[in-house]
């Protein structure tokens, strides 16, 4: 029963690596690159927050999943079939998470393209960070001038509607002015730094789905030659 146990958990390891491989390369080759053809920075900014939102929700799920089955199925294996591949992989999908994380960002900018530094990256990171803080502080203004604009019409009558339809008019301005101060430069940045996250998780995480397929095919040679039976003759 515990020798079928720890087959599952390789089997889910590997599994839910291949999974997290093959979603890291789409995301790389096909999915990233369209969203540098959009035709308005605006449409794109919008598009790159939903899908770092929702991939890195799920990509961070199955390396936790494929790390968590190949320890979990080392430590329950027999010490005498306790192979370290088992370690390698659950340390390659692992890394596989943290080579995509924030803390490869300056070197990850620093392979930017020619004619781009990596100061004017991070530059260009910082004002679009600056640029979010100010879109928040605009749209709860123009929250509160809605809220206001509701107290006058429930307390004014035709008069204060007209006045509240011009505050929402003014607010939606105000929002539709910070949405299209949103700059092409930044999002490409942002955009080509998620992209070469990507690469580097999809390199790390197939190295280690590779190694897991090896390690798994041993485990199934092994007992062969092992209950392989020898006759004199």
């Amino acid at each position: 029963m515990a020798a079928k146990g720890v087959s599952v958990l390789k089997f889910v390891g590997t599994v839910s690596l291949g999974v997290l491989t093959g979603l890291s390369y789409s995301l790389s080759a096909l999915t990233i690159p369209a969203l540098l053809t959009l035709p308005s920075a605006d449409s794109a900014s919008r598009a790159f927050n939903s899908l770092t939102t929702a991939a890195t929700r799920h990509l961070g799920s199955l390396a936790n999943l494929s790390s968590s089955a190949f320890i979990l199925a080392y430590f329950l294996s027999p010490r005498a079939l306790r192979h370290p591949y088992l370690i390698y992989a659950s340390a390659l999908a692992l890394g596989s998470h943290l080579a995509a994380s924030d803390l490869l960002a300056p070197y990850l900018l620093a392979l930017g393209p020619a004619g781009r530094t990596p100061a004017s990256a991070s530059s260009a990171a910082a004002a679009k960070k600056q640029q979010q803080q100010k879109k928040k502080q605009e749209q709860e203004r123009a929250r509160v001038k809605m809220e206001a604009s509701y107290e006058v019409l429930g307390s004014a009558g035709s008069d204060a509607h007209s006045e509240g339809s011009t505050g929402g008019s003014a607010s939606g301005e105000e929002t539709e002015g910070g949405e299209a101060g949103v700059n092409g430069e930044e999002v490409r940045v942002e955009v080509e730094v998620f992209l070469k996250q990507q690469i580097v998780r999809s390199a790390v995480a197939g190295l280690g789905f590779l190694l897991s397929v090896v390690g798994i095919w041993g485990d199934g040679v092994v007992p062969i030659y092992s209950q392989s039976v020898y006759i004199d003759i």
